[in-house]
């Protein structure tokens, strides 16, 4: 899919990630998010008139959580996509288009290839990997957990990796976003709908099949960007979030050597309640802390920003950093290639 023309549903945080770091050129987005958030109604559907470019070869339908107003959206506007001839790419966490007969028998009179990121069995795909991924994994883990949804996990993630490689760090990533291998992640896992009992173990198994497949070694490094927050509900039925199960379980599975928290938090108690939760979990160290300015600041001058960072990180004896500003990232990035050079893996 690289820098192939697509369009896409949303203009979400999904396209947000895709704008950043994917290698696609977005020509068009169908519809227009207008939540209101004061009274948390459902998504008022508009398409997207301003822009309309059918110069595009793939549609992506980048919006994860559907509500039961948005189930005969998704199928309409999938099945009208295929009629165009276009390949399809479904990031919907629940609705796959694989388990969708109509869909099926539709992408395949027009001869369109079509892919659902949700994988509810792929843990029995890696299966193997995960046995050998039981003898351990070579190289560094890092695993980056958040303070909540939106709190810079995937940003953080992507942003680390491209300043790594370009210090010469060799790396791999595995993402947990459905937009993970359109920017460049090596394995993608989407885990809320895996059965949860095999969660870790498919972490495990995918970190050992990029281990294995890009011959990292014990002086390479392996990124695993996390879902939600560790305190995040996991009992909000019906969108397949999962919250704290889903977050533990990817944070156990990666059994991770150094911990990033993402956080969209500037209390310092928060904060210093998901280090020892972390930590606790693990008995491994948080070594630093990304700060989601996009969500946190909207008025401050990066001066500003920085000095706020700078106390948080005085208080914490951490490098604190906003990835989005680049604000303090030498810092962390310093902080993370010298433990990789480290060959001493017990971070406690």
């Amino acid at each position: 899919m690289i820098n192939e023309q697509v369009k896409l549903s949303h203009n979400n945080k999904v396209a947000d990630g895709i704008k950043l770091f994917g290698f696609v050129n977005i020509v068009d987005i169908e519809f227009d998010d207008c939540k209101d958030f004061s009274n948390y109604n459902s998504i008022n559907y508009k398409h997207n008139d301003n822009v309309k470019n059918n110069d595009y070869t793939c549609f992506i339908w980048n919006k994860e959580i559907l509500d039961d107003n948005e189930l005969n959206i998704w199928k309409e506007t999938i099945s009208n996509e295929i009629k165009k001839g276009k390949k399809i790419v479904n990031m919907a966490r629940l609705q796959r288009i694989e388990t969708n007969s109509e869909l099926v028998a539709l992408a395949k009179e027009c001869d369109v290839s079509i892919r659902d990121t949700s994988d509810p069995e792929i843990y029995k795909k890696v299966e193997e990997y995960a046995y050998e991924g039981l003898n351990g994994i070579k190289p560094k883990v890092l695993t980056i957990v958040g303070t909540g949804r939106q709190s810079g996990k995937f940003t953080a993630c992507m942003t680390l990796k491209k300043e790594l490689k370009n210090k010469g760090i060799n790396l791999g990533v595995l993402g947990t976003e459905p937009q993970s291998i359109i920017c460049g992640a090596d394995e993608m896992v989407i885990p809320q709908p895996i059965p949860i009992c095999n969660v870790a173990p498919t972490i495990l198994g995918v970190m050992k099949k990029i281990e294995i497949e890009n011959n990292l070694t014990e002086n390479d490094l392996m990124i695993v960007s996390g879902q939600t927050g560790i305190f995040a509900n996991p009992l909000e039925v019906g969108t397949g979030r999962g919250g704290s199960v889903i977050s533990i379980a990817l944070l156990v599975g990666s059994n991770p050597d150094y911990i990033l928290l993402a956080s969209d938090l500037l209390d310092l108690d928060d904060i210093k309640k998901h280090i020892s939760a972390t930590e606790l979990l693990t008995d491994k160290k948080v070594i630093g802390i990304t700060l989601n300015s996009k969500k946190l600041f909207y008025s401050q001058s990066d001066e500003e920003i920085s000095l706020i960072l700078k106390n948080i990180s005085t208080e914490l004896n951490l490098p604190v950093s906003d990835v989005i500003g680049r604000i303090n990232l030498d810092e962390l990035v310093k902080k993370i290639i010298e433990l990789t050079n480290n060959n001493d893996n017990t971070n406690n």
